[in-house]
């Protein structure tokens, strides 16, 4: 049911390939978070960045989207309410579909080694400063 959902809401594989190209996206991402702030401020730093977005509010949403596309990241408020797991164990599931995926989990508090340990490749803890994302994602070292 989800996945048909989805699917109805969502352009075709091909039309959104074809959107992503004409406004020069190389990248997805998938960002899992009711926050309307972080919302805003992920779209404001990542679309900048040239990629292309798409937003879930859900862990069933999450792994639902995740299974009918691949993504270059995925980031997860880990604050947001779920849909009966936690954000660690989303982060668990999103890595058995996916290893090549760069998965990135936020919270307010610190708790960057269990998302790790889970499969995160890493972890921010909120409030952060955009340039801090945008260095994960190029490999880049963070300064301290």
């Amino acid at each position: 049911m989800i996945l048909e959902d989805l699917m109805l809401k969502n352009q075709s594989y091909v039309e959104l390939m074809q959107q992503m190209a004409s406004v020069g996206c190389s990248q997805k991402a998938l960002i899992i978070t009711c926050d309307g702030d972080l919302r805003g401020m992920l779209t404001y730093a990542l679309e900048s960045y040239g990629m292309y977005l798409q937003f879930c509010q859900g862990d069933a949403e999450a792994l639902a989207f995740s299974m009918i596309d691949s993504y270059d990241c995925v980031i997860i408020d880990c604050d947001t309410d779920g849909d009966g797991m936690d954000g660690i164990e989303l982060v668990r599931r999103l890595r058995e579909q996916s290893v090549f995926t760069i998965l990135i989990g936020l919270s307010k508090e610190d708790r960057g080694a269990a998302y790790l340990q889970a499969g995160a490749n890493d972890f921010l803890q909120k409030p952060f400063v955009p340039y801090r994302l945008a260095m994960m994602l190029d490999g880049g070292d963070i300064p301290a």
